[in-house]
C-alpha cells in the first residue's frame, strides 16, 4: 500500500529487435527516486545517490516542496501545479502524476472515470507532458488472473487505466507489504517484483517503473511483514531491472497505525541502497536502451536469471540468483562476446572463452559485467 498523496518464476520480458542505435529513453537517464518525502529530508536522500522526488507528501505545501526541489537539482514527478500553465516547458519535471493505486481497496470503478476525464484536461493543458500511474502490484497480479466474475469484471478496468497515462509503474513488497492471498506463502519471494511486471506487459508496451521496499512497511499491520533484508532489497532492484524497469522508487516508510515514519529504513538498508544506487550509476545509459535485443543473446545454467543492453558495441549484462540457495561455477554464455568480462561492482575481471564464462552466484546474488562484442 502506498500513500495517498496531497496535491492536485519465469524469464526475462521478451528480446527487443536489434536497436544499438536507437534513441535511449528519458536520454539515457535512469531515475532513482524515493516516495513522498519532506522538505527537510531532501539533503539526506541526495546523500544515498536520490535524484528523482515522487509526489508530495500529504499536508505538506506544494509549492514549497516543489521550490526546494527544484533548488535541490532533484528530478520531479508530481501532480500539476496550482496553475498547471506554470508547468508547461519544465524539464526537471519529468511527469505529472495520477492519485496514487487506482485499482486497490475496490477503487477502480469510481477512480476510472476520473482518471480518463483528468488525462483529457491534462493533455488539452499540455500534450507534451508525460503522465505517471502507478497501479498496486499485489491487486493487479490477482485481478487479471482470476477467473471468477466480479475478477474478470474489475480487470476490465485495468486497460482503461492504461490509456491514462504514458508511463505505467507498480508496487509490490514482498516482505514488508501486503499480499494478496496467492503471494501470501511467498513471503520474502524477490521474484514477486516482476509479476505486475507481466500483467501490465500483457496490457501495453508502455515504460514501466517498479518501487522497491526499503524498511518493514506493513509490519505490525500486516501478519508476516517485515523489513527485507540488504541481500533482498538488492535482488529486488536488479531483478526489475532485469525485467525491464526504466527506473526504481524506493517507498521507505513505515505505515504502522501506531507509528507513522516517512524514513524507516534501517542504517543496513541505508547502506546498501547507497551501494546500489552508485553501481545502476555505474552501469550507465546503457540501463534505458531496449530491452533484451537480439543483437546478441545470453543464457546462464538455471536457476539464474539474465537481461541485457546493448550499446555501442558494448553489452551490459544483468545475473541474479532469486533463490536461497548458492549456484557454484554456473555458465554463463554471452554469444558474439570476446575478450573479458568487467563486474562493475569490484571491477573484477574474468576472461571469456568461445562466449561462455563460469561464476558463482551467492543466495540472492547480483553479478553486473560488461562486456565487448562482435559489430
Amino acid at each position: 500500500m502506498l500513500l495517498l498523496p496531497a496535491t492536485s518464476c519465469a524469464g526475462p520480458l521478451p528480446t527487443a529487435p536489434a536497436a544499438q542505435n536507437e534513441t535511449l529513453f528519458l536520454d539515457g537517464f535512469f531515475p532513482i527516486g524515493v516516495f513522498s518525502q519532506p522538505v527537510e529530508s531532501f539533503e539526506k536522500w541526495k546523500q544515498r545517490g536520490i535524484d528523482t522526488l515522487l509526489e508530495v507528501p500529504m499536508n505538506h505545501d506544494p509549492a514549497a516542496w516543489d521550490r526546494a526541489a527544484r533548488a535541490g537539482g532533484f528530478r520531479i514527478i508530481r501532480r500539476p501545479a496550482a496553475n498547471p500553465q506554470d508547468d508547461i516547458g519544465r524539464k526537471d519535471l519529468l511527469a505529472w502524476s495520477h492519485w496514487d493505486e487506482p485499482d486497490a481497496a475496490g477503487r477502480a470503478p469510481t477512480w476510472t472515470p476520473a482518471f480518463e476525464r483528468t488525462y483529457a484536461e491534462w493533455r488539452r493543458i499540455d500534450p507534451n507532458r508525460k503522465i505517471f500511474l502507478n497501479f498496486a502490484g499485489p491487486d493487479i497480479t490477482w485481478f487479471t488472473t482470476r477467473t471468477d466474475a466480479y475478477s474478470r469484471e474489475y480487470a476490465t478496468y485495468y486497460p482503461r487505466l492504461v490509456r491514462t497515462a504514458d508511463w505505467i509503474a507498480s508496487d509490490i513488497y514482498p516482505a514488508g507489504g501486503w499480499l494478496n492471498r496467492s503471494h501470501e506463502s511467498r513471503r520474502g519471494d524477490i521474484t514477486l517484483i516482476a509479476e505486475p511486471m507481466r500483467a501490465i506487459r500483457k496490457l501495453t508496451s508502455k515504460p514501466q517503473f517498479v518501487f522497491i521496499e526499503a524498511s518493514e512497511i506493513e509490519s505490525g499491520n500486516v501478519p508476516g511483514a517485515r523489513c527485507p533484508t540488504p541481500a533482498e532489497m538488492r535482488a529486488q532492484i536488479w531483478y526489475a531491472i532485469l525485467h525491464g524497469a526504466r527506473g526504481i522508487f524506493y517507498f521507505p516508510a513505515s505505515v504502522r497505525r501506531d507509528a507513522f515514519r516517512f524514513d524507516a529504513a534501517p542504517p543496513e538498508i541505508v547502506a546498501e541502497m547507497v551501494r546500489q544506487n552508485a553501481l545502476i550509476r555505474k552501469a550507465g545509459r546503457t540501463l534505458q536502451g531496449p530491452s533484451n535485443p537480439s543483437g546478441i543473446q545470453v543464457s546462464a545454467d538455471g536457476p539464474l536469471e539474465v537481461g541485457w543492453r546493448l550499446l555501442d558495441g558494448q553489452a551490459t549484462v544483468i545475473v541474479v540468483n532469486p533463490t536461497r540457495s548458492p549456484v557454484s561455477n554456473a555458465k554463463i554464455t554471452i554469444n558474439g562476446a570476446t575478450g573479458e568480462a568487467r563486474f562493475l561492482s569490484d571491477d573484477r575481471r574474468v576472461a571469456i572463452a568461445n562466449g561462455v564464462l563460469r561464476e558463482s552466484v551467492e543466495p540472492l546474488g547480483v553479478r553486473v559485467l560488461v562486456v565487448k562484442v562482435a559489430g
